[in-house]
């Protein structure tokens, strides 16, 4: 049964990734983030139990080489604005796994707080560019996208008996006492 909340999940992944792939296209000269870019990869992220468990299915088939180096880096735990463990020589080894944060870093997003609206995007991109002259379909709507996440992975949480609440944090990864 978990194997089809996943299926459910990289659909949604698809979802975000056809989004990105469409603004980045739309606005290319805009927009500098892409494979490699690494500027927004931090670590102390904290995870979903779906999006953890969907990584770490991931980790565990790297080679036992790069998972020693990933585990040496986490042990590390150097602070939250050190690059994130996934980081090897710039690029996430376990990219087409990514979160869906991970996934919708630069892009411009549609972001609602409380009663306050506001665009963003990261500030590297559209730097000549007013994001209030994007049409309204060319933001990610984070709200709506984190809406349908919690919701797939309330149904994972109950499936596997964790507390879909909590946060697991990236650095923990390579744990292998944290398996779902």
């Amino acid at each position: 049964m978990a194997e089809e909340i996943f299926s459910n999940y990289q659909k949604l992944l698809n979802k975000v990734d056809e989004f990105s792939s469409r603004i980045t296209q739309r606005y290319r000269k805009h927009i500098s983030c892409g494979y490699g870019c690494s500027d927004c990869c931090q670590q102390n992220l904290n995870l979903l139990p779906l999006e953890y468990s969907f990584l770490q299915k991931k980790f565990f088939l790297l080679s036992e080489s790069m998972k020693k180096i990933l585990r040496n880096r986490a042990a590390q735990r150097l602070g939250d604005y050190t690059p994130c463990v996934l980081l090897h020589h710039g690029a996430c080894v376990l990219y087409e796994r990514r979160p869906i944060i991970c996934r919708t870093h630069g892009l411009p997003l549609f972001i609602t707080e409380g009663d306050k609206e506001r665009r963003d995007c990261c500030p590297r991109n559209f730097t000549s560019y007013c994001l209030e002259l994007l049409p309204q379909n060319d933001f990610l709507y984070l709200e709506r996208l984190n809406t349908i996440l919690i919701t797939i992975n309330r149904v994972f949480a109950s499936l596997t008996g964790i507390e879909s609440g909590i946060r697991l944090p990236l650095n923990n990864l390579s744990d292998s006492n944290i398996i779902f």
